[in-house]
């Protein structure tokens, strides 16, 4: 995903939406939730992506101590994320998120859409640069 920012969406040539798609229960939730508070803090994608890697790595069970502990790692302003996330100001923002991903026919995580092509899975830079060069090149055909 970072070289899709720096070399796509940070160039203007293509914008990126991001919806969550909170799917394995109220953990699932609360992570999307977490990155949200981070968001306030300009953090999304660094908590984002901490968030996934320790997944991947850890299995971390994304409770409350656990999403204080990330961003704490990441130097935000701990007192302020726990207000936020003690809010839960962004349930209902991935609640309705996660329903518009379901109505799109994703069923699993990741899944992109460029255009309405679908990419399923984590898939290296060079399959969604091929869609998106494709995409733009239509779009510069018209």
């Amino acid at each position: 995903m970072n070289r899709i920012r720096e070399e796509y969406v940070e160039t203007g040539k293509v914008k990126f939406v991001y919806k969550h798609f909170a799917i394995l229960g109220p953990e699932s939730n609360r992570g999307a939730e977490a990155s949200e508070c981070a968001a306030e803090q300009e953090a999304f994608w660094p908590f984002h992506d901490l968030v996934f890697k320790d997944q991947v790595e850890n299995y971390s069970t994304l409770d409350q101590e656990t999403l204080v502990a990330f961003a704490e790692q990441l130097e935000l302003d701990a007192e302020a994320f726990r207000e936020c996330l003690a809010s839960n100001r962004y349930s209902l923002q991935i609640q309705q998120e996660s329903q518009t991903v379901s109505a799109l026919g994703l069923r699993g995580t990741p899944g992109f859409l460029v255009n309405g092509m679908f990419i399923n899975g984590a898939q290296p830079f060079e399959v969604f640069q091929q869609v998106i060069d494709e995409q733009l090149a239509a779009v510069t055909a018209e």
